[in-house]
């Protein structure tokens, strides 16, 4: 996938579109492009639209980022649930140990599915699974 400014910024306003097929293929999208992409999605963790936020983390996950560790350990406080999960998903996948603790709180989470999710991380990051 190109590093390509251009074509980046036409991703992340991708992840905005109303239809989830549109988000869901410029998170693959941006997830290919690689560093230069982590950069931008890093700040949306913090945008207003929960589906936004939602494809961020899950684009940041997939990239491995490793910047992005404390902003989506931030997200397992999210208001919303779906975007818990993500959080605590994206931190299994980049499988660093700064987010053990974190997510052993989140395996208290009011959401069966997050809660699983953050067992799934801790064993993970624990070298369990």
């Amino acid at each position: 996938m190109t590093g390509n400014p251009a074509c980046t910024e036409l991703f992340i306003r991708a992840l905005r579109d109303p239809e989830k097929a549109v988000r869901a293929q410029a998170t693959i999208a941006l997830a290919g492009v690689g560093e230069p992409a982590a950069d931008r999605l890093i700040p949306l963790l913090d945008d207003p639209d929960w589906k936004v936020r939602y494809r961020a983390a899950e684009a940041l996950g997939m990239m491995n980022e490793k910047k992005a560790v404390g902003p989506l350990i931030g997200l397992l406080s999210d208001e919303k649930d779906h975007v818990r999960y993500m959080a605590a998903k994206s931190l299994s996948l980049i499988n660093d140990r700064a987010a053990l603790e974190p997510l052993k709180k989140c395996q208290a989470d009011k959401n069966p599915y997050v809660r699983r999710m953050a067992e799934t991380a801790v064993s993970i990051i624990s070298g369990i699974r």
